[in-house]
């Protein structure tokens, strides 16, 4: 603006409109100090002042929700972050869905963000004992392995392919049950079973002849087994279990935990450590003759594949068998040692799974089927069978 006409608008202030000053003073071109020097009225000031305000106000509240935006767009914060930005009004779902996120995603993270889901707090103390003439499953895994996902995944696929026969003997294990198949179907990962709580599922799984495979289902908290292995304290874990069922043991091994050194991982213990001491344990108190087979499971599998194996066309199996060679011969040797020590000449399998591609930590993008349905069936083949229990469900 030359100085002629900057001069005629200062002396003639008073008579120009108020977004007409705005617009002068956005510009850089007149300050506000000078209309005030120029004899600019007060009230004009005043409202110019506050009009710019709520414009900068504006403008940042806009660059903070960008912000929020892009951290959600690229998918850099958990599904507990995006849900306190739509709680504290940061964004809403709509603004989600309008910056490109799949409308899949986005409905799990209503889910997620908006549905009470259940988390049961059971003291073992407090569970009904285990039915007998059923075969007994634990998992067992350190902190974050992924015992509860796991668990999801193979109750879902089981429910999908009309096998999974859920029984009545414990209501609070059937309300698990359902809220893990309810949860995965609508995309979302389960809540991490509480410290110190344990979940006992009873459940039957039909194998292709249409016989009855009855099941004792047992998760256990991850710092539970790292109690044991810090302190040795087994006695009221040991007690629960005791009985004359055949058991299938489930190693859950936190893959990529291991594969990068633990730096994310929530438990910073060594699983090779901490398993093959659970094994002895196990050894030592008995439950090793009682047990029809070992499972020592790979999870998270699709990450260490991608990283890892990237280039490597092997099976998934051969992969995992791989895997575990290079990084747990150990636990694999002590299987084999104990097996051979055992009157009771359990198998030892070893298997990838993935539950899938996961975002925002806990919302799962597509559902990995196939390593779900293997565990099935190798759990349908080890364990014990009702004889003269087929059903049929249409005649």
């Amino acid at each position: 603006m030359d100085i002629h006409r900057k001069n005629i608008l200062l002396q003639n202030c008073n008579t120009l409109e108020t977004g007409q000053i705005i617009e002068i003073v956005q510009t850089g071109e007149i300050s506000i100090d000078e209309f005030r020097t120029a004899g600019l009225n007060q009230e004009k000031i005043n409202q110019i002042i506050n009009a710019l305000t709520s414009k900068e106000q504006a403008q940042n509240n806009a660059n903070k929700k960008q912000e929020y935006l892009d951290k959600a767009i690229k998918g850099r914060v958990s599904a507990d972050q995006i849900k306190a930005n739509i709680n504290n009004g940061n964004y809403s779902f709509d603004d989600l869905l309008d910056a490109g996120i799949n409308t899949r995603v986005v409905n799990s993270l209503k889910h997620y963000c908006n549905s009470s889901r259940i988390t049961m707090f059971k003291n073992i103390n407090q569970l009904p004992p285990m039915e007998e003439g059923r075969t007994d499953v634990y998992f067992v895994g350190v902190p974050g392995s992924g015992k509860s996902t796991m668990l999801s995944g193979l109750l879902n696929i089981a429910n999908k392919d009309g096998v999974l026969m859920p029984d009545t003997y414990n209501n609070d294990g059937s309300i698990y049950q359902t809220q893990l198949i309810s949860d995965l179907n609508r995309g979302v990962l389960p809540n991490a079973t509480a410290s110190g709580s344990y979940n006992y599922v009873a459940l039957s799984i039909k194998d292709e002849s249409g016989a009855k495979h009855p099941f004792n289902i047992v998760e256990v908290p991850g710092e539970n087994y790292v109690n044991m292995f810090n302190n040795g304290d087994v006695g009221e874990f040991l007690n629960y279990i005791s009985n004359k069922n055949k058991k299938i043991l489930i190693f859950v091994i936190d893959s990529l935990a291991h594969d990068t050194g633990y730096n994310d991982s929530t438990s910073q213990l060594d699983q090779n450590l901490v398993y093959v001491n659970i094994l002895n344990m196990f050894k030592s108190n008995g439950i090793l003759e009682q047990t029809d087979a070992i499972y020592l499971v790979a999870n998270k599998f699709d990450a260490i594949k991608e990283g890892r194996y990237a280039t490597n066309n092997s099976s998934d199996d051969d992969l995992a068998l791989d895997f575990l060679q290079d990084e747990f011969k150990n636990l694999i040797e002590n299987c084999k040692d104990a097996r051979e020590s055992s009157r009771n000449k359990f198998k030892i399998r070893v298997l990838p799974f993935s539950i899938g591609n996961v975002s925002y930590t806990s919302i799962i993008e597509n559902f990995n089927k196939e390593h779900a349905k293997v565990v099935i069936d190798r759990l349908v083949d080890d364990s014990f069978v009702v004889r003269g229990s087929k059903f049929k469900l249409f005649g």
